[in-house]
């Protein structure tokens, strides 16, 4: 069980005078549990049917309710003892059991996906076995339906809501071991397919090409090594020349040509865990207003990676990258931020963002990915990104690839 996530979060209820937190997002209820719900998290599915219950009360088990389908495997990956089912379309017994049934009774019927009033019914006998159903309850309320709402109001008509987006990605914005861990693993697999997709290039590669040399080089990098046993997927923002698009369908633009600039946004999920990162590489030569544009760039990454440390305001990072931007030649550079915090989201960026407004310390356990892009058709894209683990006395920056613009043919 995750012990010190559950603890952490119960301290801040404690601390706020509620009674429980509900995990409702795909990316909270792993968080607390480590469960990984193909119908919540691949697909959203069940959203506001699967729920993980946290009590302030130490002596009160967390709870998790899941579909009948995933509940075995929940309760052995999470170490929930409480883990309630309810039933979804799927038959689950043993052909054996089956054999003697000349028609299905009411007790094993099915729904055609699942009935909301047993969902209901599951998560009612979870919270009135604690006491809960007149409490005072965080949970992430910014992303929860309103069917839930009312779901839950019809049979706890006394219960209160209370928002706790916020306090959860301040809890998960510093990591724990095992998550540096994941993140570790995830960026070594990135810079795999990096390092792969720019090798042996020729002229008129598209984006689309090179997304695909990318997946290929992660993929074969994780089935090299037991290391990465837990990757399941990754995403990749390719640009190639003058395009500064993204998405699939602006990837096939323009081919590869002398001088074109090949940018990559991109990371790889390891155990549940998105990393973030990019390089940007010239194809045969370098352009001088590209040379020049990236070279202002880079500086400026390294006075934000350089101002990174316990105790420094989050914006003091975000100033020290624009100001040498604006100062470097490019006085009308503006960005909303220079980085993030990554995680466990479907999107990868996560809150704190490294922008003017954030007035934060940083501490020891934050993972941020860094970055001083430019999206400018003239030059080419740019992207110079990391992930950056604030240390006890410093930083770690966990990409290994060399930043400057490298000449690839």
């Amino acid at each position: 069980m995750r012990t010190q996530i559950i603890d952490a979060i119960r301290k801040r209820l404690q601390d706020r005078g509620l009674d429980a937190y509900v995990a409702y997002t795909p990316s909270n209820v792993f968080y607390v549990t480590g469960f990984q719900s193909y119908f919540l998290m691949e697909w959203w599915r069940m959203l506001g049917t699967v729920v993980a219950v946290v009590p302030a009360d130490p002596a009160q088990p967390p709870a998790l309710v899941i579909s009948d389908f995933e509940a075995d495997q929940a309760r052995q990956v999470s170490g929930f003892e409480d883990v309630r089912p309810f039933r979804v379309w799927v038959e689950l017994r043993d052909a054996a059991d089956l054999t003697g049934a000349s028609t299905p009774t009411v007790q094993h019927a099915r729904p055609a996906q699942y009935d909301t009033a047993e969902q209901d019914e599951v998560l009612r006998s979870v919270l009135a076995d604690r006491s809960l159903l007149n409490g005072n309850i965080g949970t992430d309320l910014r992303y929860v339906l309103h069917d839930t709402i009312s779901r839950v109001a019809a049979f706890a008509p006394e219960l209160t809501w209370t928002d706790m987006t916020d306090d959860l990605y301040e809890l998960r914005s510093v990591k724990f071991d095992f998550e540096i861990d994941r993140l570790r693993r995830a960026t070594e697999l990135s810079e795999a397919g990096m390092t792969h997709a720019v090798t042996d290039l020729r002229p008129g590669l598209t984006a689309l090409d090179l997304r695909h040399r990318y997946q290929q080089g992660v993929l074969t990098a994780a089935m090299a090594a037991p290391r990465y046993a837990g990757y399941s997927d990754q995403w990749i923002l390719p640009a190639v020349g003058s395009s500064t698009k993204i998405g699939v369908d602006s990837e096939t633009d323009s081919g590869l040509a002398d001088g074109d600039l090949i940018k990559f946004d991109c990371g790889v999920t390891v155990d549940g865990y998105r990393g973030d990162g990019g390089r940007t590489y010239a194809y045969r030569t370098i352009r001088p207003a590209a040379r020049r544009l990236y070279d202002v760039l880079l500086e400026a990454h390294e006075k934000a990676r350089a101002a990174i440390r316990p105790g420094t305001p989050v914006r003091e990072v975000f100033r020290a990258a624009e100001q040498h931007i604006r100062a470097g030649g490019y006085p009308a550079f503006t960005r909303g931020h220079y980085g993030h915090s990554v995680g466990i989201d479907t999107f990868h960026e996560e809150p704190p963002y490294i922008s003017a407004a954030e007035n934060r310390l940083l501490q020891p356990g934050m993972v941020l990915a860094v970055e001083t892009p430019a999206y400018s058709s003239d030059t080419g894209a740019i992207m110079i990104e990391d992930l950056v683990l604030v240390t006890a006395d410093g930083h770690e920056v966990l990409h290994q690839l060399p930043h400057e613009l490298t000449v690839v043919n």
